[in-house]
């Protein structure tokens, strides 16, 4: 039996299975202070076991950043979060507490390009962007995700402004960085405190795309992915991911380096067809690398 853990800035979910698609139980809890959200999970956890049996491994995507180094003395780790409680929380220790078994952690994003390969036909080169309240991407080349040095953190890269936008950037770090301009936070802060989804109207859509066009043109250029693929509550708003491919169309140009990649524009630039799931998804891939009797 496995375990997924997919925790996000918004909710935590978490599922018991016997392989990667074959899911027996999972349950949705909101993501609050650490210890409260690690027992909701956890206590579920084995609450499922009592009925599927033990668990043998488990996998966690999680929002970050995290240390992922394996020496490191703050291994599994959250990193320098913004959402309160949660920076330097040991949530690899967390569940191991109550689950002694292999344990594989790797960022949400990663997870989900783990996911978006296996099931949702994406191939070994592929980027997954998540959009919600932050912005971050996974990177898979020749079916491997990218970790490097430290956590990538594609939602700080650098863009242009719009001329005719002033909104205030709500990232403490870098006021023009991609997340603090395109996030859902920087799309409400321009409804002047509408409601979510209702208050984002066509034109706030239009703008959203030109930031995200900045970001699908630097991966086109820079990892040349066969797929950027999109994730998260953003990048459901109706209408955003045509007229993504427009704006990304029109960023790259005649050049023709990149003619493939505008002639497929359809297929290029998608929206996740796992539904949401995606993270989860990658998480019990990861659980199914740990255990013996699924290798």
């Amino acid at each position: 039996m496995l375990a997924g853990i997919a925790g996000s800035g918004k909710d935590f979910r978490c599922a018991v299975a016997t392989g990667p698609d074959e899911v027996r139980a999972e349950a949705v809890f909101p993501t609050t202070t650490p210890e409260e959200t690690l027992g909701r999970v956890t206590g579920f956890l084995r609450a499922q076991q009592e009925r599927y049996g033990p668990v043998s491994a488990v996998g966690i995507g999680c929002f970050g950043p995290l240390d992922l180094r394996l020496e490191s003395a703050t291994y599994g780790r959250v990193g320098s979060v913004l959402k309160p409680g949660w920076p330097g929380f040991d949530l690899v220790g967390a569940v191991w507490r109550e689950f002694p078994v292999p344990i594989a952690l790797d960022t949400d994003v990663n997870a989900g390009a783990l996911a978006e390969r296996e099931f949702g036909g994406g191939g070994d080169d592929l980027v997954f962007v998540i959009v919600t309240g932050g912005i971050g991407a996974g990177v898979l080349t020749g079916g491997r995700v990218v970790h490097g040095r430290a956590h990538p953190e594609m939602g700080h890269l650098p863009v242009a402004r719009h001329p005719s936008d002033e909104v205030t950037g709500p990232c403490p770090y870098h006021p023009e960085c991609l997340e603090s301009l395109a996030s859902r936070r920087a799309l409400l802060a321009r409804t002047g405190g509408g409601s979510w989804p209702e208050a984002v109207t066509p034109e706030l859509v239009e703008l959203e795309a030109w930031y995200l066009a900045q970001l699908t043109t630097a991966l086109t250029y820079a990892v040349s992915p066969r797929r950027i693929v999109f994730d998260g509550d953003v990048s459901a708003l109706p209408g955003l991911i045509p007229a993504l491919r427009a704006a990304t169309v029109r960023r790259l140009g005649d050049d023709p380096a990149v003619a493939e990649v505008v002639a497929g524009r359809d297929t290029y630039v998608t929206r996740s067809a796992l539904e949401g799931r995606a993270v989860l998804r990658g998480a019990l891939l990861l659980a199914s690398h740990l255990a013996p009797s699924l290798r």
